[in-house]
């Protein structure tokens, strides 16, 4: 009994066999394009993590091993450990603000590429935007 959906050019999931040369191109194409978004993905995660991380860690770090830099006064009460310590909650905002920023700007475009050539959108495919 033959179903209509498991002619030789799709499997059974209704995808192109592998074996259909034109959805070989166009797989390949995906995968370029979903490579890009995962590398851009990688490197804009990787920056604001280490930029968060990296200042955390030098104010614990001068915490330990330098208490008497961290302890010395700037003006009246405020010490350096205290102008650090609210510092951090600046580089964190600044950090997740440029994520933010950077996402939309460059790895939402590539996002939208992928599931564009992955879901094509028209008027008879029943995609709804």
């Amino acid at each position: 009994m033959s179903y209509g959906h498991d002619s030789p050019l799709y499997d059974s999931y209704g995808w192109h066999a592998p074996w259909d040369a034109a959805h070989a191109h166009e797989t390949h194409r995906h995968d370029d394009g979903l490579s890009a978004l995962r590398s851009a993905y990688r490197l804009l995660r990787r920056i604001s993590t280490l930029t968060a991380l990296g200042s955390f860690v030098v104010y614990v770090v001068l915490s330990c091993y330098a208490p008497d830099l961290m302890g010395s006064k700037i003006t009246g009460e405020l010490s350096l450990g205290m102008a650090l310590g609210v510092l951090q909650l600046v580089v964190t905002f600044a950090a997740v603000s440029w994520y933010g920023r950077s996402a939309q700007r460059s790895v939402d475009p590539l996002a939208r590429a992928v599931r564009e050539r992955a879901v094509p959108v028209g008027r008879n495919t029943g995609a709804a935007r």
